[in-house]
């Protein structure tokens, strides 16, 4: 445990990650010494966490959500000692949706063994870089999104209370109003779609939104991010095919589109639009993502067949 800094978010899930590692630690009375962040803010979280990489530290792991994994992400990637730790996860946020990718362990106590027992393995992550002046790179994990997504993420973090209903509650009554967003996307350089979209997903992962498929081929180990863009349909035809992303069939949709790059450039015009990652507030547009091929190496896991 010396050698292992432990970040939990005690207000993931709706606190449900506090009372995770409430019982590890009931179960397992060594993690009581163990070097502990516990923090709800994202601020005061990654200044923390910066604080507790010592040159000790050999692995991180996070207990919570996507969220939890995006903070802990960028204080690694940011200010972590050399040689980088490895990153180990405990799912217990409301989404947690990079774990289903990943196959990783819903029962904390297996969980936890798999983030202090296995073998690191690399895992890309996309670097996010904006053109606003001033503004730092930021890194996720598992995918970034614009359009009625961000609105969706934003209604779910107002939650006090979240549950397995919220996401697909919140993705229906955002979608009764939503207008499609106006953008022009460039692959590798190259334009790859321009018009209005519902929705322009850029995944590492495979689901997001506590368990819809939305990129059904990613792999997170191979260099390439999966662009997922849902161009502008009558809602109801949408409303038809959203069952199908809980199971990855939409990619059949013919209003769905799909590539895979290792560079994604997206502007929305005059007016800048927001983004989200891994379910926290992105810079807005214009943004470039590049994957960085094995930037982290991540304790647990194997990749779906």
């Amino acid at each position: 445990m010396q050698d292992t800094l432990f970040v939990v978010n005690p207000r993931a899930a709706s606190g449900r990650a506090a009372r995770v590692w409430s019982s590890l630690c009931d179960r397992i009375p060594s993690l009581r010494s163990a070097t502990l962040v516990q923090c709800g803010d994202a601020a005061t979280a990654s200044a923390a966490i910066r604080a507790g990489l010592t040159p000790k530290v050999r692995r991180v792991v996070a207990l919570g959500g996507d969220g939890t994994l995006h903070c802990v992400l960028n204080a690694l990637l940011h200010e972590s000692p050399s040689p980088a730790p490895g990153i180990g996860l405990i799912p217990a946020g409301t989404g947690s949706d990079l774990a289903r990718c990943l196959r990783l362990e819903t029962r904390p106590e297996h969980a936890l063994a798999q983030a202090m027992e296995a073998a690191p393995m690399p895992l890309d992550v996309l670097r996010l870089s904006s053109a606003a002046s001033g503004t730092p790179a930021r890194y996720i994990v598992n995918e970034a999104s614009l359009g009625l997504s961000t609105q969706v993420a934003a209604r779910i973090n107002a939650l006090a209370q979240r549950n397995s209903a919220s996401y697909l509650s919140a993705t229906l009554r955002e979608l009764v109003n939503y207008r499609p967003q106006w953008a022009r996307i460039h692959l590798d350089g190259v334009l790859w779609r321009e018009g209005y979209f519902y929705l322009v997903m850029v995944a590492n992962g495979s689901h997001f939104a506590k368990g819809m498929g939305i990129a059904p081929r990613a792999n997170p180990r191979d260099g390439l991010a999966d662009v997922v863009a849902v161009e502008a349909a009558s809602k109801a035809l949408t409303l038809a095919w959203l069952p199908s992303i809980y199971f990855g069939k939409h990619l059949a949709a013919p209003f769905v589109h799909f590539a895979r790059a290792g560079s994604i450039a997206i502007e929305t015009g005059a007016q800048s639009a927001a983004l989200e990652g891994d379910g926290e507030p992105l810079p807005a547009t214009p943004i470039k993502l590049t994957v960085l091929p094995g930037a982290v190496s991540f304790c647990g896991g194997a990749l779906k067949s």
